[in-house]
């Protein structure tokens, strides 16, 4: 995903203390300023490469101790600020005194200008080729028809990634939160919910939420630079930039930047390179007031493996968690699937899609796409029993068998433990309730019985884990916390995480 602009900032004023500030010479408003510019422009880069890069190509403007130089693409800017900084900086400190910077930024007149000439001198050689091609027999129209398709003059429409809209966004009571503040952080960009954080399972919605919120902001504030991508974009573009020793432009690039967006966030988990050099673009966009929006698998604080600086910078906004679509949203977007895709169907088939696939909500969709699928090749109305019969063979291929030893790596990734740990005699509470949740897991996800489970998790006997089961259901009873990575946390928020990261393992 690009910018929709970019803007290059370079501070490299002169440190000459004690020297006399040299007159400025104000904002360039007039014919004359503008030309003194111009000309010590040119004495500074020569006459040449003046007329090739400058003369009729760039603008100016002068605000305060800046000098800003306008072109064309976001090309010439990369080319410009690479070999004509020192000469540029050596102008602002002529015009305007030691304490000068300057920026390059890209001018939207200069843009719609070179995209104008392009496209006449574009028009212009389809012209010519045109008038040297000729005319085609119907035999030729035929043939033309028959190898391309369809006629070179009617070329078929680009079809680019859609975005999804937070209008089409289905809300219920497991993600009422997150869709309430990626409304209102999208209607005032930095000034509420900064970072906004939002974390839950695969499939819940939260890259719905992020496009969402990108495709707000674009229309509503369309000169802001904007930018979306993955985290394991963002760590490829570093790792290039480490390759090509180009982290100057790789840092102008992120850090100059109106509003971020980067979801799967954990993918930065153990990078320990991808998460300094985060940590030093969220510091830099947060200084001055910019826009950062996240997502991930898990909370914040279950990032184990993460920064604990960066961290608490996630923390520092809002955090919001989508849970698992109850089933009257399951049903809602089953509903909605179904008239997008025009599928006849009655509400108990509805009803029974929404109760068989409440994992997530790709699941769902995935259900109702085979379902039209059937529909269009039968022409017959999705019933409960053809929904039942249809299904039955996706539901059969997408069985997740969980075993044990699953489990027990689930778990010591989670808490931090070894497995050793979890084998062990200790009795220590951070141990302890790891290896009970763990038997308690093993009992609710295997057909394992007592004694296998016992007999797994330490060689213990079959009344351990009765009782290890009996207990975790006493703490879902009063709602107990547990203590993960230095914060507590209820038993229910952390089986259900658990679970979560069995069932997408």
């Amino acid at each position: 995903m690009q910018p929709t602009s970019l803007a290059v900032e370079g501070t490299l004023c002169a440190e000459s203390a004690g020297r006399p500030t040299e007159a400025k010479l104000g904002p360039v408003t007039t014919e004359s300023d503008e030309q003194a510019v111009f000309r010590l422009l040119a004495q500074q880069v020569g006459q040449r490469s003046y007329q090739n890069w400058f003369a009729g190509k760039v603008s100016l403007k002068l605000e305060a101790n800046l000098l800003i130089m306008g072109v064309a693409s976001p090309f010439l800017l990369t080319w410009m600020q690479k070999k004509f900084s020192s000469e540029i900086n050596a102008t602002a400190i002529a015009c305007i005194g030691p304490a000068a910077e300057y920026r390059f930024e890209v001018d939207p007149v200069l843009a719609r200008q070179e995209l104008s000439s392009k496209g006449q001198a574009d028009a212009a050689k389809l012209t010519a080729e045109t008038a040297d091609r000729k005319p085609l027999t119907n035999s030729d129209q035929k043939s033309e028809r028959i190898d391309g398709g369809h006629k070179p003059t009617q070329p078929a429409p680009y079809k680019g990634r859609r975005f999804a809209d937070l209008s089409t966004f289905i809300t219920g009571k497991s993600n009422q939160l997150a869709y309430m503040a990626t409304q209102q952080a999208s209607e005032q960009p930095g000034a509420l919910y900064n970072p906004l954080f939002i974390h839950g399972g695969v499939g819940l919605g939260k890259t719905h939420l992020l496009e969402g919120f990108y495709r707000k902001i674009r229309q509503q504030y369309p000169s802001l630079q904007v930018v979306f991508l993955t985290a394991e974009s963002f760590g490829n573009y570093f790792s290039k930039a480490l390759q090509e020793r180009s982290l100057p432009g790789f840092r102008q690039r992120f850090r100059n930047v109106d509003v971020l967006i980067i979801d799967d966030i954990d993918f930065f988990e153990s990078k320990h390179n991808f998460q300094e050099e985060l940590l030093h673009t969220i510091k830099h966009l947060e200084s001055h007031g910019r826009q950062l929006i996240f997502s991930s698998d898990r909370h914040p604080r279950l990032l184990t493996k993460m920064s604990e600086e960066l961290t608490t910078r996630f923390l520092s906004g809002l955090v919001c968690r989508v849970e698992s679509p109850e089933t009257e949203l399951r049903l809602q977007i089953a509903r909605q699937r179904a008239l997008q895709l025009k599928t006849p169907i009655t509400d108990g088939a509805l009803e029974y899609v929404a109760r068989r696939f409440s994992h997530n909500v790709r699941e769902l969709e995935g259900a109702m796409n085979c379902l039209q699928t059937w529909h269009v090749m039968t022409k017959q109305k999705i019933t409960t029993t053809m929904a039942r019969q249809v299904l039955a063979d996706l539901e059969r291929d997408c069985i997740r068998i969980i075993k044990m030893d699953d489990i027990k790596q689930i778990v010591c990734t989670t808490f931090g433990i070894s497995e050793a740990d979890l084998k062990s005699s200790r009795r220590s509470r951070n141990v302890s309730q790891p290896r009970m949740l763990a038997m308690f897991l093993a009992r609710k996800l295997t057909q394992a019985a007592y004694s296998e489970i016992g007999d797994f998790f330490g060689g213990r006997n079959h009344s351990t884990v009765m009782f290890a089961e009996k207990k975790v259901r006493q703490w879902l009873k009063n709602q107990d916390s547990i203590r993960v990575a230095l914060q507590d946390w209820s038993t229910e928020e952390i089986i259900e995480s658990l679970e979560q990261q069995l069932l997408a393992s």
